[in-house]
């Protein structure tokens, strides 16, 4: 089995690789060796981490470390794991949550263990390692890995503070759609509620801080009490009379939203369940 002290080395870095190697370094994990074809980014991060180096090369990159993290754009990944010529002693991991460790085949033919593992966090605005280590807190890790691989991102996934779960590479598209859903299009979610503030005159610079402790108490909600407990609006009271003034006010408006409302009303209607009667909520799904 291998050491889960090995050396490690970062090709790419994005936020994903900044902020997972911020927080490996920060658990002692031995980080040093970066490379990107961002020399800014590369410095950011070794500035950060002590002894560890910037690298010209993923080839050099490769030849200085025993574990590699591929923290390219999805689409450049087959390509760094092809030019790089392996050790047989070596892991080659990818940090992609949509592709499965398939993506990394021309590692796994010169012998070399390979796996993914991919946080469901975000690390966009990270500053600091302690912001870093502040995300991954109960966080959970998917991992897939071969041989002694596997075991060793098990036990990062826990050094870090989080869990892990194995997911099929048939399910690695679902699974990675799910983690868009929280995080990106939530961020479109809100930017729409306050293109809705925007109608009023109210600019969004201003219109950010009245939706946000709202959506925060919201989140805070399903943290504490699940779903159920969280619903609230007029669908959860089967008010179809504050419904098609909504959709009035949006087709007067900002008409471009209707399909987004409309979409995310469809999705409520059916948690809305035995509190509102059958007949309204037939009435709500034909509006």
């Amino acid at each position: 089995m291998a050491n889960p002290m090995r050396t490690i080395g970062f090709i790419g870095l994005g936020v994903l690789g900044k902020g997972l190697g911020l927080a490996l370094a920060t658990r002692g994990y031995p980080v040093v060796a970066i490379h990107s074809r961002t020399r800014s980014s590369a410095h950011w991060l070794a500035d950060r981490i002590p002894k560890c180096q910037v690298l010209e090369s993923a080839q050099e990159l490769a030849n200085a470390v025993d574990l590699v993290f591929i923290t390219t754009p999805d689409s450049a990944i087959s390509e760094v794991a092809s030019s790089i010529t392996w050790r047989p002693d070596q892991g080659a991991v990818h940090c992609s949550g949509a592709l499965p460790v398939s993506i990394l085949h021309p590692a796994f033919q010169q012998s070399v263990a390979i796996g993914s593992f991919h946080p469901f966090q975000t690390f966009a605005c990270l500053k600091t390692p302690e912001e870093a280590m502040e995300r991954l807190k109960g966080i959970t890790f998917s991992i897939e890995g071969q041989s002694w691989l596997l075991d060793t991102l098990e036990k990062i996934a826990s050094h870090l503070g989080g869990s892990s779960i194995v997911v099929k590479p048939e399910d690695r598209a679902i699974y990675h759609a799910s983690a868009v859903m929280s995080c990106g299009y939530l961020v479109a979610l809100v930017k729409a509620a306050a293109d809705v503030w925007q109608s009023m005159g109210v600019p969004q610079e201003e219109a950010l801080p009245k939706i946000l402790p709202l959506a925060k108490s919201t989140l805070g909600n399903l943290s504490r009490a699940g779903v159920d407990a969280s619903l609230t609006g007029p669908i959860m009271r089967g008010d179809t009379t504050t419904l098609r003034r909504h959709l009035e006010a949006l087709e007067s408006r900002i008409p471009r939203l209707i399909p987004l409302y409309c979409a995310l009303s469809m999705e409520f209607i059916p948690l809305a369940g035995d509190s509102v009667s059958k007949e309204k909520l037939e009435e709500m799904e034909h509006m």
